[in-house]
């Protein structure tokens, strides 16, 4: 079991180095467009630590280890569980994308006008993945505590195939140009979709890859709003520390 935790990890880090290097063949580095893009894709990653990263690690776990005592073996709790969280990150998820512009302006105070609208263009691509990155950790989690961890391990590994993908395929509509040598206004709503869109449906295909190992394991989602009397106030009162 330690051996393919760290080989999923291992391939994982590999596959990412290759990423950014295309990345860097593609677009290049330290440039306008590069930096937009930088900004762009690592705007939902800080959004998402901030407001659920702590609380899914250090709260939930234990509360869906616990649930597994229940009579169902806590399938009920992990359905109303999952539920909240889903709402909780599409309601994140629209407010950041209503505040792009305000959030890119907070990184970016000495950007041109023009650098600027392009990152904000590039963030409302990348900022779903908020909710991606949420369902990735929600249902890997719940593997966890079953103590399935190769799936959540090895999901990532897919992420960097498909961007790694997508990045090929902006080379070869867009052409390659390590040198960084593309201009903010050289880039268009084609453009811009292939590469934001690529980076967002890898982390989507990361987190939807668990759901398979979900069903192996027995569990199936159900939404389930009905979120009184099963214990949920504990788990409420301890995230909101965090």
């Amino acid at each position: 079991a330690s051996v393919l935790l760290a080989s999923g990890t291992l391939v994982s880090r590999i596959l990412g180095f290759v990423r950014a290097a295309v990345l860097v063949a593609a677009i290049g580095a330290m440039n306008e467009g590069a930096n937009a893009f930088a900004i762009a894709n690592q705007l939902p990653n800080n959004i998402y630590t901030i407001i659920a990263s702590g609380i899914l690690s250090a709260v939930l776990v234990p509360q869906i280890v616990r649930a597994n005592g229940h009579a169902d073996g806590g399938k009920a709790y992990i359905n109303k569980l999952f539920t909240i969280a889903l709402v909780v990150l599409l309601l994140a998820t629209v407010a950041a994308m209503l505040l792009a512009p305000l959030l890119i302006q907070l990184y970016t105070s000495e950007w041109t006008e023009a650098q600027r609208a392009l990152g904000t263009s590039m963030a409302y691509w990348c900022l779903p993945q908020i909710v991606f990155y949420g369902l990735y950790t929600v249902l890997g989690e719940v593997l966890n505590a079953r103590s399935v961890f190769g799936p959540y391990t090895w999901a990532p590994v897919l992420n960097n195939l498909i961007g790694i993908a997508g990045i090929v395929v902006f080379i070869l509509m867009f052409g390659a140009d390590p040198h960084g040598t593309r201009t903010v206004f050289e880039w268009n709503a084609v453009s811009i979709g292939v590469l934001a869109g690529s980076a967002t449906l890898g982390v989507l295909g990361q987190a939807l890859i668990l759901y398979v190992s979900w069903r192996k394991v027995g569990l199936k989602f159900r939404p389930d709003f009905a979120w009184r009397g099963v214990g949920l106030g504990l788990t409420a009162r301890i995230a909101s520390w965090s």
